[in-house]
């Protein structure tokens, strides 16, 4: 006597597509949904909101490790030039 699980088992491929044309139903309503639409519109504004930070906050570092840059540069060159002007006194 077959148990009702053996039974399903001799079906299984069967089952399987039936269980694939259902999940591919559903996904199909799911996706034209308008709810599933405007929670994708505002996931889309989001990304591109922390995109716009994001390359804001690159740019604000960027020009700070320029004005970094500048500001050794300038103090470099005092530096030297206070060197020499101190050596040429000296020399005198």
């Amino acid at each position: 006597m077959k148990t009702t699980l053996d039974r399903i088992v001799e079906h299984k491929s069967l089952l399987l597509f039936a269980g694939g044309a259902v999940a591919a139903i559903v996904a199909k309503q799911i996706i034209e949904s308008e709810a599933t639409k405007k929670f994708c519109i505002n996931t889309a504004v989001k990304i591109m909101q922390m995109r716009d930070e994001a390359e804001e906050m690159l740019q604000n570092v960027k020009e700070n490790a320029e004005d970094i840059h500048h500001d050794a540069k300038e103090k470099t060159k005092k530096e030297i030039y206070a060197d020499e002007i101190g050596d040429k006194i000296q020399k005198t």
